[in-house]
């Protein structure tokens, strides 16, 4: 049974297309033929295409900082792991972007408020990304030269990054920017 209210199902299409084929590349009349619903339907819930993208990315925090909770207690390389699993999940889904790289690729074609909320959630991240470094450092299960806030910067870009190189040169490619990523916390 299908129990995702209207707006849900709008939220969830929208951040599909947003990750497959870009912010600017979908409507609200895919939507709707999706869903097989009227665009007024869509602009119940969001009134602006903007709205809409607002919401995506505030769920998609909210979703972010609820799994980060649920791994409280587990050690930095499983949180680690999970990270990375879910980029493997996005690439193997459709090679489909993350919702950080959909919105950082037209940054500056999208208003100050996606601007402000994409580089809040961005933040979000790094901050979670940065502690669970430091964590690995303090347990000695990472072992890496640079500190756990320039580690964070640079797997905050190499992330995305995957997805990128991955759907223009294949599994492959996108196989070997994980494992660096992977080994950069050994020290190699």
């Amino acid at each position: 049974m299908d129990t995702d209210s209207t707006r849900d199902k709008i939220l969830k299409l929208g951040k599909s297309f947003i990750r497959t084929i870009g912010y600017h590349s979908f409507n609200y009349k895919m939507i709707a033929t999706e869903l097989g619903i009227k665009n007024a339907s869509i602009h119940h819930y969001f009134p602006t295409k903007e709205d809409l993208a607002l919401a995506v990315i505030e769920k998609d925090g909210e979703d972010f900082k609820a799994q980060a909770k649920s791994l409280e207690g587990k050690s930095a390389t499983e949180k680690v792991e999970v990270l990375l699993d879910g980029y493997t999940w996005s690439f193997n889904d459709g090679r489909k972007l993350c919702l950080n790289g959909a919105f950082e690729s037209c940054f500056n074609d999208v208003s100050d408020k996606i601007q402000q909320a994409s580089i809040n959630y961005v933040n979000v991240i790094c901050k979670w990304l940065t502690k669970v470094f430091e964590d690995g450092l303090r347990t000695g299960e990472f072992k890496f030269k640079e500190s756990a806030e320039e580690m964070a910067s640079m797997w905050m870009a190499s992330l995305p990054g995957s997805l990128l190189v991955g759907r223009v040169a294949g599994q492959v490619r996108f196989n070997q920017v994980i494992n660096r990523l992977r080994n950069s916390l050994k020290g190699e």
